[in-house]
């Protein structure tokens, strides 16, 4: 069993009802079925993805009050992607993490 895996991010954006995420998901598209469980609404906006990879972002919006159940859903999806034949995905998961958190210190050290 995977350790508590961070697969998703909190984008900064202002509204009064929605928060915005963006997750890694298959083009399966593993998580959908996990939302449909948890009963959240989920609003997909764009998905990107590589031809060298099974693994998409994908951006949507959630309402804040579905929150909590959004993020039970996404801490579920590790465990899924693995028995669904995705052992890479705590690493995948891990590489896109470092990768947007060394870009965003990047634009910071831009800035200053």
């Amino acid at each position: 069993m995977p350790e508590n895996v961070k697969n998703y991010l909190t984008l900064e954006r202002f509204s009064l009802r929605n928060f915005y995420y963006a997750f890694l998901d298959t083009s399966d598209y593993l998580a959908d079925g996990l939302f449909i469980k948890h009963q959240v609404t989920v609003k997909f906006l764009q998905e990107y993805g590589h031809d060298d990879s099974p693994y998409l972002v994908i951006f949507c919006r959630i309402r804040k009050r579905d929150e909590s159940a959004f993020l039970d859903a996404l801490k579920e999806l590790s465990n899924k992607m693995l028995i669904c034949g995705h052992p890479d995905y705590p690493t995948m998961c891990q590489e896109f993490m470092s990768k947007i958190d060394s870009a965003r210190r990047q634009r910071k050290d831009d800035c200053a």
